[in-house]
C-alpha cells in the first residue's frame, strides 16, 4: 500500500508541475536560432571534410597525425577562424603532464607480412600478402619497431601463461596468439626467443565481435617496452585459417620486415580556435567543443566523425554570427583537436589558465554511423559524481532532435527534420545516459577539474577499430543531428543569463520529477542495504543540479530556494530524507593539487607506475559486479568515480555510499583500500 500512495503522491506532483514545466526546448532557446542552426549545418561538407581525414592513419604525434592537423587548421582559415593555430606538446617518453607521461611519436617507414610457398623448384618464395603498411597500416601493430624475420608459425593460443608455452619450439619463429600483442610480447618475444607476433586478438567486445572473420583490428605493442617487437595483426578468419592448416601438420612460414621507430625529438599537435564572446567579462569564459584526431586509418567514425562534427559546428557558428543571423553569444566558444586522452589532460595540465576559463565541454567522438554499424546514438550526461544541470539541457536537446526526427520519418511536417540530402531518414532514436568512460570527456569531468559537459557518442559499433571503419558507412544527417545537438547546447550555455532561470529550473523540476519515479523503482529492486543510501544520495544530486545553476547565472534567492524546497517535497514524498543523513565515518581524503589527472590514461598508467605490480592486486582493480539494470559494471569504473569523489569533505563511508547507489554494491573494504593507496602514492592527503 506504501508504494501505490508514494506512486499516487508522485502523480499528483506531476499533475501540479505540468502548469509550470517547460514543454521542451523551445521554451529555452529560441525557435528562430534553432532554425538558424538547422538550415544552416550541413552534413554533406561535414562528411567531405571526413572523407579527407580518413585517409590519414592518424596515430599521437606522427607525420600522418599533423597532416590531419593541417588539414582542419587549413579548413578553419578558410572559414574565417583568423586564430586557428597547432598548439605543440614535447613527445618525447619523459615529459609528464599531470598523470599522464608524454609517448614518443610514433612512426613507419615500411611494414610487410608475406606468407611464403613452396617454389617448382622446392625453395620458399612470397605468395600471399598478409599485412601492408602502405595498403592498410591497421595490418602493423601500434608502437612496432624496426625487425625482420623469415620464420615458421607457431600457435600460442593466448600466449599470457607460461603453459601456453609447453612443448613448443618458439625461437626465431612468428607466434600466432588470440591476445593483444603487447600482452604478450615479454613472454613470447622477451622469453622465448621469438622473432615476432601475428595477433588476430579483438580490440573492442560486442554482440558482433566474433561474427565478421573479414575484420583486421587495432593492434597494440607497450608505448615504454621492456622488450622491443613487432607485430602484425590478420583477421579471425585468416587466423582460423592458418590453425587448421598448422593442426593438420603443414609448415608454415612468413617473410616479416618492418621498418618503424619511435621519435623522442616528436610533438604532439592539438588545433585550436575560437570564436570570442560579446561580454567583455564572460567572454574570459569558454564553452569548449572537443574531440579526438587520432585513430588508425580510415577511423571513419572512430573519430573521423566527431572532428568534422565539431568543425562544422565551428562552421556555422562563425557564419550565422558574422551574418548576423544569430547573436554573439557572451561567452567565447573554443573548439579542440587533441589527440584522444592523453592531448586532452596535455592541454588542461600545461594550460592550466586556460583550464580554470573552461565552464563547460561538448565532447563528440562516434557521432556518424549509419544502420550498417548497428550503432547507437547516446548522449552521455557525465559521471554521477558530478551532479549538474548541462546533462538535463544536453538530453533535453537529444528528446528535440529525436521527437522532431521520428515526425519526419513517420512522414510528418517539421522544419526540424535535420536531414542531409546525401543522408539517411532514420529517427534519431538518440538514448539518455549518465556516466560513460572511455573518451576524452572524462578527463574535463575529472576531479582536478570538474569541468561539466555532454557527451555525444555511437555505442556499439561493429566496425569500431577495425579496416571496416570506412567513410561509406558514415551517415551525413547523422553527422547534421550531431553538429545541431552541440551546438544548440553550447550556445544556450555561451549566452545564459538569469533571464533563463524560470525556464531552466522548471526544466530541473519536470526531470527531478521523472527521477523520482526511477528512483521508486530502484528501492523496489535493491537489497535493503542498498535501498537504505540510495534515497539520501539521489536527492544530494538532486540538489547539487539546481546549486549547479548558479555557475553560469546568479539567480534571485527566492527562485533557487522555491526550487530546493521542491526537491525537499519529493523527498518526503518518497519516504527520504532529502540526503542529510548519510553515515559519516571513516577517513577523510583531499586531493593533492599538485597531481592533477585520472590514475589510467592512454598508453601509461601513473596508478602501475607508482604502485607497480600491488595496483593489480587492490581489490577495487579486480573487482566486477552488474547495477540493478544487469549492466556489466568493472573496478575501473569505481576507481574513476571514488577518485572524483574525494574532496576533502566526503568520507570513506560518504564515497562508498555513493559508489553503492550510483553504480552498484561495493565492497567497503574495497574502496577504502583503493583510497590509502593513493594516499601512499601522494595523489591525495588525509583531513586530520
Amino acid at each position: 500500500m506504501q508504494k501505490r500512495l508514494t506512486g499516487l503522491a508522485i502523480a499528483a506532483a506531476a499533475a501540479c508541475l505540468a502548469q509550470n514545466a517547460a514543454a521542451e526546448i523551445r521554451e529555452l532557446i529560441d525557435e528562430a536560432d534553432l532554425a538558424a542552426l538547422a538550415g544552416e549545418i550541413s552534413g554533406e561538407a561535414a562528411k567531405r571534410n571526413l572523407d579527407t581525414v580518413s585517409t590519414f592513419h592518424r596515430t599521437r604525434a606522427s607525420s600522418e597525425f599533423r597532416a590531419a592537423a593541417e588539414h582542419i587548421r587549413g579548413k578553419l582559415k578558410d572559414y574565417g577562424f583568423s586564430d586557428a593555430r597547432i598548439l605543440e606538446f614535447p613527445a618525447d617518453g619523459r615529459t609528464m603532464f599531470g598523470t599522464q607521461k608524454s609517448r614518443p611519436a610514433w612512426d613507419v617507414n615500411f611494414a610487410e607480412l608475406w606468407q611464403l610457398r613452396r617454389g617448382e623448384d622446392g625453395e620458399w618464395v612470397r605468395g600471399r600478402k598478409l599485412g601492408d603498411w602502405a595498403a592498410m597500416p591497421l595490418t602493423l601493430a601500434q608502437d612496432s619497431l624496426s625487425g625482420a624475420a623469415i620464420a615458421g608459425l607457431v600457435d600460442i593460443g593466448a600466449g599470457t601463461s607460461a603453459s601456453d608455452y609447453d612443448g613448443k619450439d618458439i625461437a626465431g619463429q612468428l607466434v600466432l596468439t588470440s591476445s593483444q600483442p603487447g600482452a604478450v610480447a615479454d613472454l613470447a618475444v622477451g622469453e622465448h626467443g621469438a622473432a615476432g607476433i601475428i595477433s588476430y586478438a579483438p580490440n573492442q567486445r560486442t554482440a558482433w565481435w566474433k561474427q565478421d572473420e573479414r575484420l583486421v583490428r587495432w593492434g597494440h605493442l607497450s608505448s615504454f617496452p621492456k622488450t622491443p617487437a613487432f607485430a602484425f595483426m590478420i583477421s579471425l578468419g585468416e587466423a582460423r585459417r592458418l590453425q587448421q592448416r598448422l593442426a593438420g601438420g603443414e609448415t608454415l612460414r612468413f617473410d616479416a620486415r618492418v621498418d618503424a621507430f619511435q621519435d623522442r625529438k616528436g610533438r604532439y599537435a592539438i588545433v585550436s580556435a575560437s570564436i570570442p564572446g560579446a561580454d567583455k567579462s564572460l567572454r574570459k569564459q569558454e564553452i569548449v567543443f572537443s574531440c579526438h584526431l587520432d585513430h588508425p586509418r580510415p577511423g571513419a567514425n572512430d573519430n573521423a566523425s566527431g572532428c568534422v562534427a565539431i568543425l562544422e559546428a565551428a562552421r556555422t557558428a562563425k557564419k550565422l554570427i558574422d551574418e548576423g543571423r544569430i547573436a554573439r553569444p557572451k561567452r567565447t566558444l573554443r573548439f579542440l583537436w587533441p589527440a584522444e586522452i592523453e592531448g586532452t589532460l596535455m592541454y588542461l595540465a600545461a594550460r592550466p589558465k586556460d583550464a580554470a576559463r573552461i565552464k563547460a565541454n561538448i565532447h563528440m567522438d562516434m557521432v556518424g554511423g549509419n544502420p550498417e554499424t548497428k550503432a547507437v546514438f547516446r548522449i552521455s550526461g557525465g559521471p554521477e559524481s558530478l551532479p549538474h544541470f548541462i546533462s538535463d539541457l544536453g538530453h533535453e536537446v537529444g528528446r528535440f532532435v529525436n521527437a522532431q526526427s521520428e515526425i519526419h520519418a513517420s512522414g510528418g511536417d517539421t522544419a526540424f527534420a535535420l536531414t542531409a540530402r546525401e543522408g539517411g531518414r532514420e529517427a534519431l532514436l538518440a538514448m539518455m545516459e549518465g556516466i560513460s568512460l572511455g573518451s576524452d570527456h572524462q578527463i574535463f569531468n575529472e576531479g582536478s577539474w570538474r569541468i561539466p559537459g555532454i557527451y555525444l557518442h555511437d555505442w556499439p559499433d561493429r566496425y569500431i577499430h577495425t579496416n571496416y571503419d570506412l567513410p561509406a558507412n558514415i551517415d551525413p544527417t547523422k553527422l547534421k543531428r550531431s553538429a545541431f545537438i552541440g551546438l544548440a547546447t553550447a550556445l544556450f550555455l555561451a549566452d545564459m543569463d538569469v533571464g533563463d532561470g524560470p525556464a531552466l529550473l522548471a526544466m530541473l523540476r519536470r526531470n527531478a520529477l521523472a527521477r523520482a519515479h526511477d528512483l521508486e523503482e530502484s528501492r523496489a529492486h535493491a537489497d535493503a542495504q542498498t535501498a537504505a543510501v540510495l534515497g539520501p544520495v539521489h536527492w544530494m544530486r538532486e540538489h547539487a543540479k539546481i546549486d549547479s545553476v548558479a555557475d553560469f547565472a546568479a539567480l534571485d534567492a527566492a527562485e533557487i530556494a522555491g526550487a530546493h524546497e521542491f526537491i525537499d517535497q519529493l523527498a518526503a514524498i518518497t519516504g527520504s530524507d532529502g540526503g542529510q543523513n548519510l553515515a559519516k565515518g571513516g577517513a577523510v581524503y583531499v586531493r593533492n593539487p599538485a597531481i592533477k589527472g585520472p590514475m589510467r590514461a592512454f598508453g601509461y598508467a601513473y596508478l602501475d607506475d607508482k604502485l607497480g605490480e600491488r595496483a593489480s592486486e587492490l581489490a577495487l582493480a579486480k573487482f566486477s559486479t552488474e547495477d540493478l539494470n544487469g549492466r556489466s559494471i568493472g573496478g575501473s569504473m569505481f576507481a574513476y568515480e571514488a577518485l572524483n569523489l574525494v574532496d576533502g569533505v566526503r568520507s570513506v563511508d560518504d564515497i562508498h555510499a555513493w559508489l553503492t547507489a550510483t553504480l552498484a554494491p561495493i565492497p567497503r573494504e574495497a574502496v577504502a583500500e583503493y583510497l590509502a593507496a593513493l594516499a601512499e602514492i601522494d595523489v591525495m592527503r588525509l583531513v586530520e
